[in-house]
């Protein structure tokens, strides 16, 4: 028999673990004997037992994890050795997933328990193993679902995005154990302190891990909020079969994108920004030469577009001071931001579109275009001074083009709400916003406007203005087949 030690007689969910007749006395206990003697005290998944399907689980679960620990600490030294396996395999490296769940297969194996019962929201028994011990819990079975963007722990409650809805999951998760998975996720980043209250990581997978907890949370309404992107082609086809784009318009896309204009692309959080920026940025030329600035890795450059050559720097707007000069000294064509989050890096983005660099695109966490040119001069002006009205000018001649985005009330439907163009006009100082795309909320559908300011041309001409010209006629030919209706051009109140 395999002898298990007992070093806390509590399960993870609080209920006592049966020590069976001798064994209590040593502190030890034989797991064939102990599943026995949980065999009377378990009904049916539903039934009104007082040791549950799923308790009877996490305990099994327990008593695993304790045969292992005990080998572990026999085998002297290996303790630090596997708590670096687990930090490596709970963030997703496959190797170290696999070296666990190969040890768990093989003991399971070798004491006859290959059929015991697991929750139907697992794979298998060793999958659940493995990740009610050393992986994920219950999210793991997120991580499956190719087509759920995010997921959800708050308090002991778990929720899948499941076609555009949040919807609570059966299994819950502990404060207990909520605790190890946040610490295990911090492993691999020891510069974040454990008790920080408002964490962000990046899985090896690529999924964006937040984390709140105490002061920001009510008592035990901890949160653990897990977000993936679910495109796998990143083309300009693929989000026209998703419906976030027209098909009518993709040529005319394909050529803005190559044109070399400035392009910010703009929404609310999980609106397909991101994967519009990287779907522009793989139709650049390779050959240019392009620095990409994230907060967070996660855009994979370097995967997409293996052959060009891309420096890709993770920075927040505290950390560009250091090397913001340099970024403005470097012989870099352009420049990517994954995210404008404040007034420095927008700053940093400006300072080089204003210095004649195009072909340079960021996302933006703002939702009035009209308003943008203001919002983001405000943003700058607060971080790091100087004249709102001369920023507010700056900021309209940096960016040429602005893509909106939105979700519908499907929250797993993306549309693209609207292209503008901005247009400042150095004779009068006057700042004004052209829409050239509408979205339709009525009918599902986009109309155009055939619009391009003189600018535009000179920019062009210096850029590729063959493509210019094939946009220039794709958008003249949309816009008389679905022609726009109601106001096009915006003159925001800060125009002078």
């Amino acid at each position: 028999m395999d002898k298990v030690e007992v070093k806390d007689k509590k399960g993870a969910q609080g209920f006592d673990l049966p020590v069976p007749g001798s064994s209590a006395e040593t502190g030890e206990f034989y797991i064939d004997e102990y599943i026995e003697s949980l065999a009377g005290k378990v009904d049916v998944v539903g039934s009104s037992s007082s040791f549950s399907e799923n308790e009877k689980f996490i305990s099994f679960c327990r008593a695993t994890e304790s045969h292992f620990k005990k080998q572990w600490k026999e085998g002297g030294g290996n303790e630090q050795k596997i708590l670096e396996r687990q930090t490596k395999a709970i963030i997703g490296m496959v190797d170290h997933v696999n070296y666990f769940k190969d040890i768990i297969e093989k003991y399971l194996d070798e004491n006859h328990l290959l059929k015991y019962p697991f929750p139907k929201y697992y794979k298998n028994l060793t999958d659940g193993i493995f990740h009610e011990v050393w992986g994920l819990a219950g999210i793991s079975p997120w991580m499956d679902m190719a087509e759920s963007s995010s997921a959800k722990i708050i308090g002991d409650r778990i929720y899948f995005m499941i076609g555009g809805k949040m919807v609570l999951q059966v299994q819950k998760i502990s404060p207990e154990r909520f605790s190890a998975l946040k610490k295990a996720l911090l492993l691999l980043t020891p510069e974040i302190s454990q008790a920080s209250s408002n964490i962000e990581i990046l899985m090896h997978s690529g999924e964006r891990v937040t984390i709140y907890d105490s002061p920001l949370t009510k008592p035990g309404q901890h949160i653990m909020v897990f977000r993936k992107y679910i495109v796998e082609k990143y083309t300009l086809d693929e989000q026209a079969r998703r419906g976030t784009i027209p098909f009518e318009a993709i040529k005319m896309l394909e050529s803005l994108a190559k044109v070399g204009f400035n392009i910010l692309f703009c929404g609310a959080v999980r609106t397909g920004k991101t994967t519009m920026l990287t779907i522009f940025e793989m139709l650049e030329d390779p050959e240019l030469e392009g620095v990409l600035i994230e907060t967070n890795a996660e855009i994979p450059l370097h995967s997409l577009m293996a052959h060009s050559p891309i420096m890709q720097l993770i920075a927040d707007g505290d950390g560009l001071g250091s090397i913001a000069k340099q970024l403005m000294r470097s012989d870099g064509d352009y420049i990517i931001c994954g995210e404008a989050r404040d007034g420095n890096m927008l700053g940093l983005m400006v300072d080089i579109a204003n210095r004649g660099t195009r072909h340079c695109k960021s996302t933006v966490h703002l939702t009035d275009v009209a308003d943008l040119p203001y919002d983001i001069a405000n943003m700058i002006v607060n971080d790091r001074g100087g004249s709102l009205s001369h920023t507010i000018i700056k900021v309209a001649k940096s960016f040429h083009y602005v893509f909106e985005f939105i979700q519908l009330k499907d929250r797993s439907k993306k549309r693209l709400k609207g292209i503008y163009e901005i247009r400042y006009d150095h004779k009068n100082y006057r700042i004004s916003i052209h829409q050239i795309l509408k979205y339709d909320f009525k009918n599902d559908n986009w109309t155009f406007d055939f619009s391009i300011g003189e600018d535009k041309d000179a920019i062009a001409r210096q850029e590729n203005h063959k493509l210019f010209l094939s946009f220039k006629n794709e958008l003249q030919k949309l816009s008389v087949k679905y022609p726009m209706k109601g106001e096009k051009v915006a003159v925001p109140f800060y125009s002078k």
